[in-house]
């Protein structure tokens, strides 16, 4: 007996003429909640949509979509970048790590494997047409429950846009006279000769890092490689990790950095965004805050590499696929951040910064559950509730520059929250607890003070987060004493610059 299928309303057709394939990000609307990644890939060109047949004018032509799973069915290969061709008259796709091929309609491989595909279909035509997708079928539970479209992201032919800043090749005398322009740092970042050859390697090597340019630039090389096959190992093995932790230095207490951090208490007031000084201080803050991001996404792969559930099951190789991929992100925003620093006549470095998310790190570093409640589902929450506030004040300004960096950066943050959302209810329902009872626990155990709104519901919605997830509350970490009188901590001020 066939099963009927189900289909998701992804977007309208020509939200995917922007790029030639798709990362989307389906999750259960009910509980117990399960993630979803899928490839959508667009084979025809968006002008081949419409096909001049006669003198009456141009006739539809449906597109060319495929659908399949992210990773490859072999050993988890990311299909984000690997190369479709032409196998005996069908589209294959080509695994970047073994070659192994998959056809892009059916899955099926000269090898033997099968990948799981999802018919695509298109209702309407033209301005009305739109791209449908089957539902997950993983299994036969999995058919039967409600979905919903989380995120739908274009991969990206460019591996960071803009490209790293090089403040020695930036010329900055335009408009400033030689005693008002600042004194620049040498740039000069350079990939070492001998690289890792595995994704944990890069962590460890990225984490003893202290110039930001250059752990960005090994960021970028840990991903392409690790998108083209060119890792040993993206799950460390026992003796991975063994040797890593083995090497001087082993897992690192708190990044090294270039620029001495002070009390978050001492750091100057950052003003309204009216002035331009005032702009390039909140900015500055931000920079900061994304390069301590960059190390917090390498730290968990680095941190918890040995990690397993009750019942010693361990993570799997999309939890360190996900968090590559936010340390990629987390690169991009410190690269776009410190360009637009440049373009205001400073730079990453000319202000005092302070280490209070890494505090939090530090709190958590026994703890995978604690580290992702607290780091990404608080401190990155938070985030995306203050980033309309600030990009509020920098489009009142009319600093549209600005505003486009920070458009950016709030919309993957809310995919980060997303991912630690995934990764937070996955290990819940691994350890047979409830998601949000564990998580206000968690809070409760290693936070300090009310975490206080406004609350940017929407887009914690798209997160996964709802209202029980930061309603009514607070931490029991530690109070502050003032004027002889106990006082429950800040924690918001404490652990996000946006704040303040």
């Amino acid at each position: 007996m066939s099963t009927v299928k189900s289909f998701i309303r992804i977007c309208p057709l020509k939200a995917t003429f922007t790029h030639t394939r798709f990362h989307l990000s389906l999750r259960t609307v009910n509980s117990p909640v399960i993630y979803h990644r899928l490839l959508l890939f667009r084979i025809n060109k968006p002008e081949e949509c419409t096909s001049p047949t006669s003198e009456a004018g141009p006739s539809w032509k449906a597109p060319e979509l495929y659908c399949m799973e992210e990773t490859c069915p072999h050993l988890g290969a990311p299909l984000s970048h690997a190369e479709i061709k032409d196998i005996e008259d069908t589209k294959a796709i080509v695994c970047p790590w073994h070659q192994y091929d998959f056809d892009l309609k059916d899955g099926s491989s000269s090898t033997g494997l099968q990948a799981c595909t999802y018919e695509v279909q298109v209702k309407g035509v033209e301005e009305d047409a739109e791209v449908w997708v089957e539902a997950p079928h993983a299994s036969s539970s999995a058919s039967k429950r409600e979905w919903e479209l989380v995120e739908m992201r274009g991969v990206s032919e460019e591996f960071l846009d803009p490209p790293m800043p090089s403040l020695s090749r930036l010329s900055l005398s335009e408009g400033l006279d030689q005693t008002s322009r600042p004194s620049f740092p040498a740039s000069g970042a350079i990939l070492p000769e001998q690289l890792p050859n595995t994704l944990l390697g890069f962590a460890h090597l990225i984490l003893r890092t202290s110039n930001p340019e250059l752990k960005c630039l090994l960021t970028r090389e840990a991903v392409t490689r690790l998108r083209a096959g060119r890792l040993k190992s993206i799950r460390p093995t026992t003796g991975d990790i063994k040797r890593e932790r083995e090497k001087e230095g082993g897992l690192i207490h708190e990044p090294p950095r270039e620029v001495d951090a002070i009390a978050p208490g001492k750091v100057p007031k950052r003003g309204k965004g009216g002035s331009e000084k005032s702009r390039i201080l909140m900015l500055h803050a931000l920079a900061n805050i994304e390069q301590y991001a960059i190390d917090l996404a390498w730290d968990i792969i680095a941190r918890f590499a040995d990690f397993a559930t009750n019942s010693g099951e361990r993570l799997p190789i999309e939890f360190f696929l996900d968090w590559a991929k936010v340390a990629e992100d987390e690169a991009k925003h410190y690269t776009l951040l410190a360009r637009r620093l440049v373009e205001l006549g400073s730079y990453f470095g000319a202000h005092s910064v302070h280490a209070g998310l890494w505090e939090s790190a530090t709190q958590t570093a026994d703890s995978l559950s604690a580290r992702i409640a607290i780091i990404h589902l608080v401190a990155e929450a938070r985030g995306i509730d203050m980033n309309p506030l600030t990009l509020a004040k920098l489009q009142a300004a009319g600093d549209e520059e600005s505003s486009r960096v920070l458009e950016i950066i709030h919309a993957d943050e809310i995919t980060h929250v997303t991912t630690g959302h995934r990764w937070f209810t996955w290990l819940c329902q691994k350890q047979g607890v409830d998601p949000i009872i564990t998580f206000r626990a968690e809070v409760f155990a290693n936070f300090r003070g009310k975490i206080k709104g406004p609350f940017n519901a929407a887009d914690r919605l798209k997160a996964g987060l709802t209202p029980d997830f930061y309603e009514d509350l607070s931490g029991g970490l530690g109070f502050n004493v003032t004027n002889g009188k106990l006082k429950e901590a800040d924690g918001d001020e404490h652990i996000h610059p946006r704040l303040t």
